[in-house]
């Protein structure tokens, strides 16, 4: 008892640091108030929206989405080395976010990255209930017969989606996608599906949409380094194979490399249509996708090396996660008021250069237009082919030619030209009365 009273006491004497919200997030202040007392520090930190306590403070996040040019904080105390200046974002890049003017002003990022300084990802670290790793380690929701058996009235590939816009043009893929194969869409945009209510009237979850189906578009909005979101956790938390899109590298995230299909594998919507079928007949192929939830198989051995070594984190380790970002922040805070760290007054985040914008926006036109394009071209082809023959055999048509080009001719080329030929003119004549005499 002596020993928990101390530990208590001591708590209660561990120093606590304040860090100051500029804006709200998501204009709400749910920030406000809260504790960083979960790090195994020494002391404890406690985030506040109240700017009157800015002196106090050597930490002021900004949330990205509810960024304001007009209002920051003094640039003097950031570029003095006297505050650091956080920008917040788990979102992907906003429009300011890939230009310098802006990023410059800031000092550390606080983001899904694995370059920033502080990472959160989408996802819980280390083992135990939530986690990313215990989600695809969960026994799958329905067995294949079952699925198989809602397959009579359900698409194989489902996608809920709340957002029309999006920076990579998403949208004009699975517009093509839908000619070839059925997909059941829930959400704000391209709904084609109703919403499922249980029998006592309560609706589904995300997650018991997503189970019934073989197949779910986790395909992200943008395409950035990194930038993963819940999308992938559905299908694996589930038993799903997610159908995905977003950054380059997704090996940080992949249950197995053969958890998954990528849009980026498949040349076109339909070649991708094609394969979706062919597993959906295929039972045994379907589940090699999903071997990594079968409890005969040696767990850590088949998980992808990649996401142990980023998820499965020791307990007492901050991982890529909300809290361990928290964890470093408050560490800053302590180590900037205590004089430990040295803010380096050149430092700053920089704009994003890993975006790959627009990324799907040519797809539509592209498969819409293909042949129309190659008929078109071909027939061009054939047309100047045609004139260029009819022209070497009329002397007529060769006039209208030259006196064609010769008016599309710029004048001073022609001046040029003209100066050129009575140069030559002159020396034939003067070539041919040498020849005379």
């Amino acid at each position: 008892m002596a020993e928990i009273i101390s530990a208590l006491e001591e708590r209660q004497e561990a120093k606590e640091y304040p860090i100051l919200w500029w804006t709200e997030w998501f204009h709400e202040r749910v920030e406000e108030g809260k504790v960083v007392n979960y790090c195994g520090l020494p002391y404890t930190c406690k985030f506040t929206l109240d700017k009157a306590k800015y002196d106090e403070t050597k930490v002021v996040i900004i949330h990205a989405s509810s960024f304001e040019p007009s209002d920051v904080p003094n640039l003097h105390d950031v570029k003095s080395g006297k505050k650091a200046l956080v920008l917040n974002t788990l979102e992907s890049p906003k429009p300011f976010q890939v230009k310098s003017e802006w990023t410059s002003i800031f000092t550390h990022l606080w983001s899904y990255s694995f370059n920033a300084d502080f990472v959160a990802t989408y996802f819980v670290a280390g083992r135990g209930p939530g986690t990313f790793l215990d989600y695809i380690l969960s026994k799958p929701v329905y067995t294949i017969q079952q699925k198989n058996a809602f397959r009579k009235d359900l698409a194989p590939v489902a996608w809920i989606v709340s957002s029309c816009t999006s920076h990579n043009g998403r949208h004009f893929f699975i517009k093509q996608l839908l000619k070839y194969t059925n997909i059941d869409i829930y959400g704000r945009c391209m709904k084609n599906k109703d919403w499922p209510m249980h029998p006592d009237g309560r609706s589904f979850s995300d997650r018991e949409v997503v189970a019934r189906y073989k197949f779910y578009l986790s395909i992200e909005n943008s395409n950035c380094d990194d930038y993963v979101t819940e999308k992938i956790e559905r299908p694996y938390a589930v038993g799903v194979v997610p159908i995905l899109d977003g950054p380059k590298d997704y090996s940080r995230f992949l249950a197995t490399n053969h958890s998954s299909l990528r849009l980026d594998d498949f040349a076109t919507p339909e070649q991708l249509a094609l394969r979706i079928h062919q597993l959906d007949q295929d039972d045994n192929a379907y589940l090699k996708y999903l071997d990594y939830k079968d409890p005969a198989n040696p767990v850590d051995s088949l998980l992808n090396p990649r996401l142990l070594e980023t998820f499965d984190v020791p307990q007492g380790i901050w991982g890529p996660d909300d809290l361990g970002a928290r964890c470093g922040l408050c560490k800053l805070a302590h180590d900037m008021t205590e004089g430990t760290y040295q803010l380096t007054p050149n430092k700053v985040i920089g704009p994003d250069p890993t975006c790959y914008f627009t990324k799907w926006g040519y797809i539509s036109w592209v498969a819409e237009f293909y042949w129309w394009i190659i008929v078109l071209v071909v027939l061009g082809i054939f047309a100047v082919i045609t004139v260029i023959i009819a022209s070497s055999k009329s002397r007529r048509a060769r006039r209208s030619l030259q006196a064609l080009k010769y008016s599309l001719t710029p004048a001073r080329w022609r001046e040029k030209r003209v100066a050129d030929d009575h140069s030559r003119m002159e020396d034939y004549q003067l070539l041919a009365s040498q020849s005379e005499h």
